[in-house]
Parts: structure tokens; C-alpha cells; sequence
């Protein structure tokens, strides 16, 4: 298993617990829209995690890719209604740092 596929399936597992801790109703729609958001970015999180194992980027800039990645999947969770914008955001905020704390751990 690459460094990579560690790192998405340590995130994912991480944040379906996360999932289940934060969002209290509309659990299944979220999951779906976490899991499709993850797919949808996997390109881009696999570049940008080589690049910040390489030291093309910097642990700042990993973080700035990466709340913008995470902010387009609050966007998504909105749309369903019966999660509220509170636990939206609670759950983006927790799931901003498992990406970036993992990715750390991971590749650098």
C-alpha cells in the first residue's frame, strides 16, 4: 500500500467517526458527500501531498490548498438541509486538521 492510499484510508476512517460525532441528522447524505468530495479531490490531494513530501510546498501552503478543498465540502454539506450550519462547521474545522495533521504525520 503507497503512502498515499495510507493516508486516504486513515483519513477516511478518521472522519466517518468524526462524521458520526458531529452531524446528528442526514448522517447517510453526509457520509455520501464526504466520500464523493474525497474522490473528486484525489488527484489534487495526491499531488499536493508528493509535493509537500518533496518540499515543493511548504506546510503553509499545504494548509492554504487544503482548507479551500475543505471549504468546497462544507458548501456541499449545506445543501443538505438537515444538517445545520453549526455542525458544518464543526465538522469542516475537525476534518481541515485530520487531513492536515495526518498528511504530516504520513509524509513528512
Amino acid at each position: 500500500m503507497s503512502k498515499f492510499d495510507r493516508y486516504i484510508d486513515e483519513v477516511m476512517a478518521d472522519a466517518r467517526i468524526l462524521l458520526n460525532g458531529t452531524i446528528t441528522q442526514g448522517k447517510k447524505e453526509a457520509q455520501a458527500i464526504l466520500e464523493s468530495h474525497v474522490e473528486n479531490s484525489r488527484e489534487r490531494l495526491q499531488r499536493w501531498t508528493k509535493l509537500l513530501a518533496s518540499g515543493e510546498i511548504t506546510e503553509f501552503e499545504f494548509k492554504l490548498l487544503l482548507n479551500n478543498q475543505i471549504t468546497l465540502g462544507r458548501m456541499r454539506l449545506r445543501t443538505v438541509k438537515v444538517i445545520g450550519k453549526k455542525a458544518a462547521l464543526e465538522f469542516r474545522d475537525s476534518l481541515r486538521a485530520l487531513f492536515i495533521d495526518k498528511a504530516f504525520e504520513i509524509f513528512l
